[in-house]
């Protein structure tokens, strides 16, 4: 068994076709995913080796499948009490209509096939890719970015520092740029430095063990692995009495 996936090419117009559909309905996951397949190369093979390299990484190997009982168990989460970690992420899934497996889900729809030959001949590079879909959300809580356009732009600027991955970069960066574009008063370039340096500041989160922080009050899990509190775009946010960028198109 091959452990590295087959390189694919980077496809400039595929990833401009997915960024202009995801302008046009922001909340359809699957538009993300197709930019990074277009977009991604090979720029996620350092973050590969690192996290099947570190402990928490092997830990997670021996059953990936844990972290999904885990994020499902409402019961448990909802044990931890109202300042936790845990709450916070369950606050967050309610209040956004979400899933814990939804990223995961919308990953899956864009190339079915593609992604069932992945866990069949590639299966640590399946697994990786479904502990990034299950942790974008616990990722949400913790830096205090919202699913907003500009919070969801800011998070892929940060987490693309964390895994290396071109196409949350880069997606980050055009996106800032839209808002920017729509908002010229808000200072999208600084709040992406902050973004920057947050990320730069903080412990590794792809390989830090997340789950094991949800019963801890959220500042203190948010201590655990040196995340500071995005004041600008806080700031920035609850300032803002206008219209949302980037809206959704009219069902």
């Amino acid at each position: 068994m091959e452990k590295r996936y087959p390189s694919r090419p980077i496809q400039p117009l595929k990833a401009i076709r997915a960024f202009f559909d995801l302008v046009g309905d922001r909340d359809d996951t699957r538009y993300v995913f197709a930019f990074f397949d277009a977009v991604n190369g090979r720029s996620n093979d350092v973050y590969f080796d690192q996290f099947l390299n570190s402990d928490y990484g092997k830990r997670y190997m021996r059953d990936p499948e844990a972290l999904g009982r885990v994020l499902l168990d409402r019961e448990t989460l909802g044990s931890y009490g109202p300042n936790s970690f845990a709450a916070a992420y369950l606050h967050y899934l309610d209040s956004e209509g979400l899933s814990p497996l939804g990223v995961h889900e919308a990953a899956v729809d864009v190339a079915p096939e593609r992604m069932a030959r992945m866990k069949e001949n590639w299966p640590d590079l399946y697994w990786i890719q479904y502990h990034g879909a299950l942790t974008h959300d616990l990722y949400h809580v913790l830096t205090g970015y919202g699913r907003d356009p500009l919070g969801e732009a800011l998070l892929l600027v940060f987490s693309g520092l964390h895994t290396g991955s071109r196409g949350a970069r880069l997606l980050g960066a055009m996106a800032g740029l839209k808002i920017r574009s729509e908002i010229p008063s808000w200072p999208v370039g600084r709040m992406m430095k902050e973004a920057v340096r947050l990320a730069k500041n903080a412990e590794h989160l792809p390989t830090a063990d997340l789950s094991s922080l949800l019963p801890l009050p959220l500042e203190e899990a948010r201590a655990r692995v040196k995340i500071e509190r995005p004041d600008l775009y806080k700031a920035t946010r609850a300032n803002w009495t206008g219209p949302e960028p980037v809206t959704a198109k009219a069902a």
